[in-house]
C-alpha cells in the first residue's frame, strides 16, 4: 500500500513540475515584450549593425545613455543611434524617407539593399574590408569571443605545449643510460 502512495505523489510532483515549466515558458515572451524602448533600440542595432525600426526620440536618447562601454568604444552604435535620432526628428523613416513601405530595407528581393542602402541614407560610412572580415567571423555580438582573446589563447597554448615538450625531452634524456 505505501508504494501506491509514493507513486501517486511522484506523479503529482511531476505534473506540478510540468505545469510550472509551462507557466515559466508562457511568461518569458511577456517579459521580452516588456523591455524598455532603449534596450529594443540597442538590440535592433545588435541584430545587423543598423537600426531598422522607428522609435520615439526619447528612446534614442535613452539608448545613447545606456550604451555599454565596450560597444561605445569599439563600434559605431552611437553614430547609428544619433543618425536614427536625427532621422526621427526630421520625420523620416529609420534609414531616411525611402523605407516607409511595408517591406523594409530588403523588400525588393535582391538582397543587396539590406545592408548598404540604410548605411548611406543614415550618413554612416561604408564598412572597410577589415570590418567586413571581422563581421563575417561572428564577433559582433556580445556573446562571441573577441579575436585578440582567441589569438592570446592560441599563443598561450603553443607556449605551454612547447614548455611541456622541452620538459618531457629533458626527462627522457635523464632516464636514458649514459655510456
Amino acid at each position: 500500500m505505501p508504494t501506491i502512495r509514493i507513486r501517486s505523489a511522484a506523479v503529482i510532483l511531476a505534473l506540478l513540475a510540468i505545469l510550472a515549466g509551462l507557466a515559466l515558458g508562457a511568461a518569458s515572451p511577456a517579459a521580452a515584450k516588456g523591455k524598455p524602448c532603449w534596450e529594443r533600440v540597442i538590440d535592433d542595432w545588435l541584430d545587423n549593425g543598423n537600426i531598422d525600426k522607428t522609435y520615439k526620440a526619447a528612446c534614442y536618447q535613452q539608448a545613447l545613455k545606456h550604451i555599454p562601454e565596450d560597444l561605445r568604444d569599439y563600434s559605431n552604435i552611437s553614430d547609428a543611434i544619433n543618425a536614427a535620432l536625427q532621422a526621427s526628428l526630421r520625420g523620416d523613416g529609420p534609414g531616411g524617407g525611402s523605407q516607409q513601405g511595408a517591406g523594409g530595407p530588403s523588400s525588393s528581393g535582391d538582397g543587396n539593399q539590406g545592408d548598404e542602402t540604410p548605411r548611406k541614407l543614415q550618413n554612416v560610412p561604408d564598412r572597410s574590408y577589415y570590418r567586413r572580415a571581422i563581421d563575417n567571423l561572428g564577433t559582433t555580438s556580445a556573446d562571441s569571443l573577441p579575436i585578440p582573446l582567441l589569438v592570446l589563447a592560441g599563443l598561450g597554448t603553443a607556449l605551454l605545449l612547447s614548455a611541456a615538450g622541452l620538459a618531457a625531452h629533458k626527462r627522457f634524456r635523464a632516464r636514458k643510460p649514459q655510456p
